[in-house]
């Protein structure tokens, strides 16, 4: 039986130590959702160094009808360089896509949470607050799988930190920069509080 070939674009969520010849790779696509790769290392001719949170471009080949997939070709498009310059936006970046590894996204929401994925990274890259975006992201995140996070959390807070998460969700990134650190913590701890006991999400400890 011949094997399967798949073209997709995807982000890179997960990269665990190389064993022996082979680096996995776990990739996000909008179209087929978590993507578990193997990338064959030789040393005859260097592999594309692939990085976490790398978007990439690659045909997949498989000769198990889809239950393993090897690159057979891989490209980097977009690299978040920035994303290291900072240790807070590493810690952030890497706890949202832990939380996307962790979670199957429905069918029809894995659009809305590529293109969410995309524009968190190039924010924590550019040097936008990390808190701030982690918190964006999140909410958003929930929102796209269906969670009223709006309705239920968000209408919940009191006081200054209902009109904090007011500011903090309706305004653009550039407009926050100088928001109170603990008032956007105490914000975001809420959340993850309220995801972790109110949704279905696993959350990163």
């Amino acid at each position: 039986m011949a094997g399967l070939s798949l073209q997709i674009v995807g982000f890179v969520l997960q990269k665990p130590p190389a064993e022996d010849r082979f680096q996995q790779v776990l990739v996000f696509s909008a179209e087929q959702g978590h993507l578990r790769c193997f990338q064959r290392l030789s040393s005859r001719q260097p592999a594309v160094a692939l990085d976490l949170f790398d978007e990439v471009a690659a045909t997949l080949t498989s000769s198990n009808q889809g239950r393993t997939w090897f690159f057979s070709e891989v490209r980097v498009q977009r690299r978040f360089a920035g994303i290291g310059l900072s240790f807070a936006a590493l810690s952030e970046a890497s706890g949202f896509v832990t939380v996307l590894a962790r979670n199957a996204t429905h069918e029809d929401s894995r659009r809305a949470a590529y293109e969410l994925l995309g524009m968190a990274l190039q924010a924590w890259s550019e040097g936008a607050r990390p808190d701030i975006v982690a918190l964006k992201a999140l909410y958003s995140f929930a929102r796209s799988e269906g969670y009223p996070v709006k309705e239920d959390w968000a209408a919940g807070l009191r006081g200054s930190d209902l009109d904090n998460v007011r500011r903090l969700l309706n305004e653009p990134l550039a407009a926050l920069a100088g928001m109170e650190p603990d008032s956007v913590a105490r914000v975001l701890e809420s959340l993850r509080r309220y995801l972790r006991g109110h949704t279905d999400i696993t959350m990163v400890p």
